[in-house]
């Protein structure tokens, strides 16, 4: 169950962090793997590193709010691995190592920086990769998403509203696609190991599974979705937060 083999895998801002999580476990899958990271040196490092353990990867590195330089980066990797069947829309963290911010105390000048990173870098990879999975008859669009869209969370009012807008924004895709056999989910998370030391201390509390979660739990969400055996699962937010209780 749950094979890959033959599919083409992006997984943007996949040089480290739960990316770089989804990226081995798609990999260990069968899938061809496409490691997109801002830092093109990243990129490089984690699909060498695949590559090692005997996968088949290639880098890519390009920023995804600068749809030209996606387009680009995509149409050289699709030469060599062939076309996507399975994005999954990854990069979406606090843009520049911000920390979280209250509304009213936020800059203007920072508002957009959460929606560029978050949902137009969504919205640019899937433009870009739908068309072909579409007439090809198979893809998966899988977007990474956060309980701060989904539930809030204090202090991050705009990563939060454009966390919602991409939920919001594949459950309409789903109705576009799902005829041609493609399907259209998001995933939801609560906290991850990645986050700095300061964030998570003591956060275990705060989940039902008195734990916070690793980019391997992340990982086997994606590749269910990414399988054949989700076929009929699409327009859904996916849940994978330890039974977080509020805090």
């Amino acid at each position: 169950m749950f094979e890959l083999n033959g599919k083409v895998a992006l997984v943007t801002g996949a040089g480290r962090g739960i990316g770089a999580g989804i990226a081995r476990s798609l990999a260990a899958q069968g899938a061809t793997v496409i490691v997109n990271d801002y830092f093109t040196e990243r990129a490089e490092s984690m699909a060498a590193e695949l590559v090692a353990a005997g996968h088949t990867a290639v880098a890519a590195g390009f920023d995804v709010t600068d749809r030209d330089a996606v387009a680009n980066a995509l149409a050289v990797a699709e030469q060599g691995v062939g076309p996507v069947d399975i994005l999954v829309a990854n990069v979406g963290t606090l843009p520049h190592g911000q920390t979280v911010t209250p509304f009213l105390k936020m800059p203007e000048a920072e508002w957009q920086q959460h929606i560029d990173n978050n949902l137009y870098g969504l919205l640019n990879c899937v433009r870009l990769v739908a068309d072909s999975m579409v007439e090809r008859g198979w893809g998966r669009l899988i977007a990474i998403t956060s309980d701060a869209g989904r539930i809030g969370h204090y202090g991050s009012s705009i990563y939060g509203a454009a966390k919602a807008a991409m939920d919001g924004f594949m459950r309409s895709l789903a109705l576009e696609v799902g005829k041609k056999g493609v399907t259209a989910n998001s995933i939801a998370l609560g906290l991850i190991n990645t986050v700095p030391p300061e964030f998570s201390v003591g956060a275990e509390k705060f989940y039902a599974t008195r734990r916070i979660g690793t980019p391997e739990d992340v990982a086997a969400g994606v590749v269910y979705l990414a399988s054949e055996e989700a076929s009929w699962v699409t327009g859904h937010t996916l849940v994978i937060n330890g039974g977080f209780v509020g805090g």
